[in-house]
């Protein structure tokens, strides 16, 4: 697998702190705002609640890293340790100040931290590359330079952005994934693809059977000549009868899908055995998978 690299706080911020690990100021989070160039707009409640917890037994492991701005402070990362921290009641939180960072490094630094994160959502993604694209000047080439990924994965988030707000929001909710979404651009005009994208999210249609669909296949591929239908005996006909509807499943497979930021079916069966689905659209998106699912040292070079 092909090594993905980023830059990080240290590359992107050169020079010294004002205060530094160890040493970092306590700044009232009322005097903190937040990066105005987030392309986040989604926070995990069940991970600030995790958080805060953590907070609220261990303390903040660290520091916030803040640039002073007309008065007060402006992120430029944290906000979940900030969120977190005032919902556990501090008045304060350890600060790391830069000083001397301009607006095109907190945009280049927000989008960049932001865009490798694992959570972010397709949408999210879209709108920070998109962002760095028109903010910053730069081509698609560059910014997949810049966040370590192919220039085609980074055109194909772009894209979303040409989806009607309809199907952008439910991409956004989890309700479609990115596989979909791209299946759904291939149709003609918005309207054909908020009715087609109405129809897959009502009956639950797998990305395959979207593909098919916009292509104006059928529902059901032609069987093979010569083929003979298989009896069912005990086992329901397709994968869809037999996804579970009890709460615990359907709690989990939510959970692992903003996790894993793509579509996951849980197919579980007596004595907890069953089967996982997690659903990727290309070789970049499988990568960023395995490296969630498994450390670089296990995957080798």
């Amino acid at each position: 697998m092909e090594k993905r690299l980023g830059r990080g706080l240290g590359a992107l911020l050169p020079g010294k702190d004002t205060a530094s690990a160890g040493g970092s100021a306590e700044i009232a989070l009322g005097r903190i705002r937040p990066n105005p160039f987030q392309p986040r707009r989604h926070f995990d409640a069940e991970g600030i609640e995790e958080l805060r917890q953590s907070i609220e037994n261990h303390g903040i492991l660290q520091p916030v890293v803040v640039r002073p701005q007309a008065g007060g402070f402006e992120l430029i990362s944290g906000e979940r340790r900030c969120r977190a921290a005032k919902a556990a009641g501090l008045r304060a939180i350890p600060a790391i100040v830069r000083e001397g960072v301009e607006d095109t490094e907190m945009l280049e630094l927000a989008l960049v931290e932001n865009v490798q994160r694992r959570d972010l959502s397709p949408l999210e993604r879209a709108e920070g590359f998109h962002s760095m694209m028109n903010q910053l000047g730069l081509s698609q080439d560059q910014v997949a330079g810049m966040v370590g990924l192919q220039r085609s994965t980074v055109a194909n988030h772009v894209r979303l952005l040409e989806l009607p707000t309809a199907i952008q929001r439910e991409l956004s909710e989890g309700a479609l994934t990115m596989g979909h979404a791209k299946a759904l651009l291939s149709m003609k005009s918005g309207e054909e693809m908020e009715a087609l994208a109405q129809v897959a999210v009502a009956e639950g249609w797998s990305v395959r059977e979207t593909e098919r669909r916009c292509r104006g296949e059928s529902a059901t591929p032609p069987a093979t000549k010569g083929a003979t239908p298989s009896t069912p005996k005990s086992q329901p006909e397709t994968e869809r009868d037999i996804v579970p509807t009890v709460p615990w499943v359907v709690d989990l497979e939510r959970r692992m899908q903003e996790h894993l930021g793509t579509k996951v079916q849980i197919q579980n069966g007596p004595q907890y055995r069953g089967k996982i689905t997690i659903e990727y659209f290309d070789r970049d998106d499988l990568e960023r998978l395995l490296r969630m699912l498994v450390s670089d040292d296990q995957l080798g070079s």
